[in-house]
């Protein structure tokens, strides 16, 4: 993912959506990934989750907050090898 620094403006609140299947550990796996790269991240006001209709998947909205654009390749880049990830928006 080659991000523009000038079509972004930093700091840049933005919307980061995940999905994986519900039976994984996949809640656990994101509070660690977006701990490691945001120091103020906080899973309990950051973070909501939404089961698929049948429960089989499940998706994470993180409300984040990205300062520079390594931040945002390291995150999804992190997410992208993360086994439980199927998605990331």
């Amino acid at each position: 993912m080659a991000i523009q620094e000038h079509l972004w403006e930093f700091p840049h609140a933005m919307q980061l959506k995940v999905m994986g299947s519900a039976d994984a550990p996949l809640e656990e796996a994101l509070v660690e990934i977006l701990s490691t790269h945001l120091d103020d991240f906080e899973a309990d006001t950051h973070l909501t989750s939404k089961p698929s209709s049948k429960g089989t998947f499940i998706s994470f909205t993180a409300q984040v907050v990205m300062r520079n654009r390594g931040q945002v390749e390291a995150i999804y880049k992190a997410l992208n090898e993360c086994p439980h990830v199927k998605m990331t928006i």
